[in-house]
Formats: C-alpha cells, structure tokens, sequence
C-alpha cells in the first residue's frame, strides 16, 4: 500500500474512532445531561397593550428596545397604542384604560390630573429629565437677550401646547418681563412669522431648529432646561392600579425594559443617530445632534435622585400658569409609586 493510500485509511480510522466513541458517549450521558444539550423551547412572551406618548419620539424605546432584543430579553412583547397626539388629556387616560390598556407613557401633570379626577393611575418611573425646549430667534434681529423681548411677541405651537405653558411660566417668573405668548402652528409656520416679524421669538423643541442655528437663520437666546425647577421628569412610565396589585411582576419589566433600552441609547449614540436617520429620514448630521440633546434618564427618577421630587416640581410649574386647579394641593405621593425603580 502506497503512503498516500495509507495515510488516507489512518485518517478514516481516527473519524470512525470519534464517532463511534461520541456515540457510545451520548448513549451513556445522565438523563440530566440529556436534557441540558437538548434544544431549549422558544420562550413565551407576554403580550399586552401599552399606551405610547408620541410614535415620532417614542421609537427608540419602541424599535431600538425590540432592535436590540431588550423587550425579549424581559420576556415582553408590546403592543403599542396611540391616541393620535401627544397632548394627551384625563379623557385620553380614562379612554385608554376603558379599552383595557393598564401600563403605558405619558407626561406627569396629565396622570396627576387623571388620579385628581378619580382615574386609578399612578406614576412608576421617570425616564427623561427636562425638555430639550428652546427660545429661538433671528440670528442677525434686534433680540440679544430675554430682556429685548419685553412687549414683544414669542411664537409657541398651540395654547395646548407644552410650550404655551412654557412660555407662561418661563418669561414673567423667570425674566420679570412681559410678552405676548401667540400660537402659530408648526416649525415652519413658526419661522415663517418670524421672517415676516409677527412674532419675535418662539419656543420650540424641534431638532430640525438646530440646522436652522447651523446655517446662521436662527440663534438660541435661552435653553428652557436652564431656567426649568430641577430635579423634573418631562416623561413616565405609568401603570394602573389594578396592574400594579394583580400583576406587579410585569410593571417591574416593563419599567426595567424601557429604562435598560434608554440606557443602551445614552450609551450607545451612533446607535442611536443611526436610528434616528432611519425612522424619520433625518440627514446623519442633525440625528448626531439630536440625540446628543437627549436627556434620557435611565435611573428612572428624572433629572435628579427623587421622583416625587421631580413630579412635584411639574405639577407646581403647570399650577403656577393656570393649567392645574389654584385651590388645590395634590399629595404626589399618592400618585407616584417608587416600588419598581432599579
């Protein structure tokens, strides 16, 4: 027999070894070690309903926490329900919880004002600390500072709007100043006023202003976040009454879930601008800029260590402008539930 034809039939003979030794190796594995190699069955996942704030600025916790398996990782799986804005109201919270949704997003002062109302809401965990909201202005206009805006006109999006009440809360306690607060409608309606000088300032949180800054049309006269009380959570995580004593368990994932996805956010902002650029078509630069204004709050108490705190501090701003009732003073205590914070 030729070397080759040796060496040929020396290797067939170690093969046929091995399996034949793995074989009689499996035959006599423990039942346990059996079982442990077996392949593992697909893992149930909870489904449920879960109110969303807003689909255009919820998507990275919505896509980016199914992206990145987190929900799975929890053994979750949301489905997401709107109400078609983000001016979402008691009727809203009462509507959604009539259709058996029990866990969800939402800005505080409408579940303290829901729980005011009677609606068994409570708020679980904060995760964003103070708005990116700011005051823009024309870059080459007469307005350098806030004082230059006394009895002049501020642009806000709608009376329904965060930044009316900003604007309310902002100027007169902040600044000591008076201004007339006029809603205009959208970015472009907003800058389109101020070129034509019906307006000469407005609040906006929209990232696409910051382009606007870039190309040298606008200047940022104030970031809101500044003059804002602090600690403060413009976002929570809300859960019904009747969840939180029947099913504590998935209250604690669900808050778990969304604070691990905005963490791996924060820690990950390519990631996250890439993101950013799929879901609304963004240029890569400005997404970069957008999630570096994130304020993201993965400890799930706001900006801050105290989420009764921060809710407080909410609740007094909207008091303070007219928005929650005078002669009322809620126990935020009652309303926020810390039991489910990491």
């Amino acid at each position: 027999m030729d070397k080759w034809r040796l060496g040929t039939f020396a290797l067939g003979a170690v093969v046929t070894t091995i399996v034949f030794t793995s074989f009689i190796f499996l035959q006599q594995a423990s039942p346990a070690q059996q079982i442990a190699r077996a392949p593992k069955p697909a893992q149930t996942l909870e489904r449920f309903k879960v109110s969303g704030w807003s689909a255009s600025a919820d998507f990275p916790i919505t896509a980016g926490g199914k992206e990145q398996d987190i929900w799975t990782r929890n053994g979750l799986d949301p489905e997401w329900v709107y109400v078609g804005n983000r001016l979402t109201v008691v009727s809203d919270i009462k509507e959604q919880l009539a259709s058996g949704i029990k866990i969800g997003l939402n800005t505080p002062n409408g579940l303290v004002l829901g729980r005011f109302n009677g609606l068994p809401v409570k708020i679980v965990a904060g995760y964003y600390g103070e708005p990116i909201t700011k005051l823009f202005t024309a870059a080459d206009g007469p307005i350098k500072t806030m004082s230059d805006l006394e009895g002049k006109r501020i642009g806000v999006l709608s009376e329904a709007d965060f930044t009316y009440a900003l604007a309310t809360y902002v100027i007169p306690n902040k600044f000591g100043i008076k201004a007339e607060v006029v809603p205009v409608g959208n970015l472009t309606n907003q800058v389109v006023a101020l070129k034509l000088g019906r307006i000469h300032a407005f609040i906006s949180a929209e990232g696409a202003a910051l382009r606007l800054v870039d190309s040298g049309e606008l200047r940022i006269v104030v970031h809101i976040r500044d003059v804002l009380p602090k600690p403060y959570t413009s976002l929570v995580i809300w859960a019904s009454d009747d969840l939180i004593e029947t099913n504590p368990d998935i209250v604690r994932r669900f808050v778990k879930a969304t604070l691990e996805t905005i963490k791996y956010m924060k820690e990950n902002p390519d990631y996250a601008a890439d993101l950013w650029v799929r879901m609304t078509n963004s240029p890569k630069d400005l997404a970069d800029k957008v999630v570096a204004q994130d304020n993201w709050a993965p400890n799930g108490r706001g900006s801050g260590q105290d989420l009764v705190a921060a809710v407080t501090n909410v609740w007094q701003l909207y008091k303070s402008v007219g928005r929650n009732p005078a002669n009322v003073d809620v126990r935020i205590e009652d309303v926020v539930d810390v039991r489910f914070l990491p």
